[in-house]
């Protein structure tokens, strides 16, 4: 049916409704799509390779903006929308300068549909966070409206009509065709405000018609594929795992901006408010990232059990000392949840872990409160106010808190050259000065949707505040830089075990030669953070601090405890043998390293004297 005829048969009144209108730009050229290049472009030229574009408002709303071609299967979006490539797309629709003159804002970023400068070919892009003569537009009228795609106009007009609401997109829903969702549904789900994002969540979660026809309608959608309806299953059961092992197809989540300098994924966003949604039944877990640290694991797990910690999540790659045999024996025994990472690509790791972690395992939302930290990052307690974690939480929850932000605390070597059995508590009780202004976030885990290294990444368009371990209030979404901040040690820190003994820095930055997927490659030392390491080494620049001796006892056992499990304890035994017969040769090797390589003569120096005094302490007395 023509676009006319369905007017003339549905709409007594089509123009108090609806309007449509081809767009040119600040130029004069036609907003077009290039089925060679298939690209939106901004042109003078009229061919059969080119079709223009054509904005379609209702009366009712006339601040929302629908772009569709003429053509039914042209899948069309400008270049940085990150959108779902489909026959229409939504925007919302500014008067800018003129009465004429208009432009298109992202519905789920705060920037604008740009056209490009005046000599360039660039395509038609949404990327501009201000409105300039490229970000405006004008209405050109369409002579001929006969092929208009009436379906899609059909379906605009009664959702828009309805209100855009979560009520009546499920109830379009309900009645469109299957190509009207997969052609529709992405644009009208982008133009749901915050809230309604989040009550169509909560119609997901209970209505599992909709969640099929949303899933059927967007494959092409990571989120909405997976990781919903994980989440509204999860939900239902509540159900443990132990185990997860991924693969290349979550490498993605290594490079992927999540609204920073690009708009959000739309499932993304989505199912950021879903989460807001769920209720969590205990308090706190952990979320790590480890590798070839299987020497430290039962100490820093046997920590945070022993001040309170509900779980623990941890995500490795690529391990080279056994530690995969210990990480399956603790999650096998339920210590545990251990992620495997598995990438089968160049990427950032740790960030492919913390982002493919939080979208695949909905349990980390059982917990209230989720703390990221790194293998040698200790959560301490001052003894004196707190000896477990659960009434600190408390504390931070009745004062309103979403996130928690420690002081990082760099705990230095003490003059040792040798790893020992002895806990690091034990071991290292110097640091260094207070001066580091890196933080480490605890967060409320329904309202953060992915998390860096230090700080937790909020919902989308949610504000949020971030208390320091005193109450005052830190960041709020208007920060610049979360990850630092001048903070006090009052209550609680993170004890940061960064160097260790001359073994242990050695041990953490060697490197597998070659491919990192196979696994009898021997490790080689890379020259890292060096100069502190020495510089730090001794008494000498440092302070002491044994703020942590009280929880020894029970630190030992927990440790006890979890080695009294037999296949636990085996696992643990291959790592240390491991450990025992590699470290030597490596430690041996970094002398030619270090002599050949570009580092200062003060460095080379003082790293030859402490590979003499290693050898000394190793010679049998």
């Amino acid at each position: 049916m023509s676009f006319l005829n369905f007017f003339r048969k549905n709409y007594d009144n089509f123009h108090e409704k609806i309007s449509a209108n081809y767009i040119i730009d600040f130029r004069g050229r036609f907003i077009s799509y290039d089925i060679n290049t298939k690209k939106v472009i901004s042109t003078f030229e009229s061919n059969e390779n080119l079709h223009r574009c054509i904005l379609i408002q209702c009366k009712k709303r006339p601040d929302v903006a629908f772009i569709l071609t003429k053509k039914k299967s042209f899948e069309i979006s400008f270049a940085g929308d990150n959108a779902l490539p489909r026959p229409v797309m939504s925007y919302h629709l500014l008067r800018a300068g003129t009465e004429d003159e208009i432009a298109l804002r992202h519905p789920l970023w705060d920037h604008y549909v740009c056209s490009p400068h005046d000599n360039s070919d660039a395509p038609i892009s949404c990327n501009r966070p201000h409105i300039s003569r490229w970000e405006k537009f004008r209405f050109h009228p369409i002579e001929n409206m006969d092929e208009i795609q009436s379906s899609y106009v059909k379906s605009i007009s009664e959702f828009v009509s309805n209100d855009i609401s979560a009520k009546s997109l499920s109830r379009w829903l309900e009645s469109a065709t299957n190509y009207e969702k997969h052609a529709l549904l992405p644009a009208f789900l982008r133009l749901l405000s915050r809230d309604e994002m989040q009550n169509f969540g909560e119609i997901l979660l209970k209505n599992s018609v909709t969640l099929a026809a949303l899933k059927t309608s967007i494959q092409d959608d990571y989120w909405i594929r997976e990781s919903i309806p994980q989440l509204v299953e999860w939900n239902k059961k509540r159900y443990h795992i132990n185990s997860l092992k991924l693969d290349g197809s979550t490498d993605f989540f290594g490079e992927l901006d999540y609204g920073h300098s690009r708009p959000p994924p739309l499932g993304y966003a989505l199912w950021s408010q879903m989460r807001r949604l769920i209720k969590s039944r205990k308090q706190s877990c952990i979320l790590a990232t480890a590798r070839d640290e299987g020497i430290y694991l039962l100490e820093w797990i046997a920590w945070h059990r022993a001040i309170g910690f509900d779980h623990i999540f941890i995500c490795s790659n690529s391990n080279m000392d056994r530690s995969d045999e210990l990480l399956q024996a603790l999650s096998a025994n339920g210590i545990i949840t251990w992620v495997d990472t598995n990438p089968e690509s160049p990427i950032q790791i740790q960030r492919k872990a913390y982002g493919a972690a939080m979208a695949n395992l909905p349990q980390m939302l059982d917990y209230q409160w989720t703390l990221v930290i790194d293998l040698d990052e200790f959560l301490a307690l001052d003894f004196n106010f707190y000896t477990e974690i659960r009434t600190f939480f408390d504390l931070q929850d009745a004062r309103g808190a979403d996130g928690i932000a420690f002081s990082w605390v760099m705990m230095t070597p003490d003059g040792k050259t040798s790893h020992d059995a002895q806990p690091m508590i034990s071991r290292f009780q110097r640091r260094e000065p207070p001066q580091n202004l890196l933080v480490k976030t605890a967060f409320q885990t329904r309202l953060a949707s992915f998390c860096h290294a230090h700080n937790p990444h909020w919902a989308f368009q949610r504000s949020h505040r971030t208390f320091d371990t005193d109450g005052k209030i830190l960041h709020t979404e208007l920060s610049k830089a979360p990850h630092l901040s001048e903070l006090g040690e009052k209550n609680a820190w993170i004890a940061h075990y960064f160097h260790k003994s001359l073994e242990e820095y050695v041990w953490k930055h060697s490197r597998p030669r070659g491919d990192t997927k196979n696994f009898s490659m021997k490790k080689s030392y890379e020259i890292r953070f060096i100069q502190p390491f020495i510089d730090f080494f001794d008494k000498n620049n440092t302070l002491p601090d044994k703020r942590l001796e009280p929880f020894i006892p029970a630190l030992k056992k927990e440790i006890s405890f979890l080695r009294s499990i037999p296949d636990i304890k085996k696992a643990e035994d291959r790592v240390k043998d491991y450990f025992a017969q590699n470290i030597e040769a490596l430690v041996k090797e970094t002398a030619s390293i270090v002599q050949n390589s570009k580092e200062p003569l003060r460095i080379k120096q003082a790293w030859a004297a402490l590979l003499e005094t290693y050898q000394k302490e190793r010679q049998p007395q």
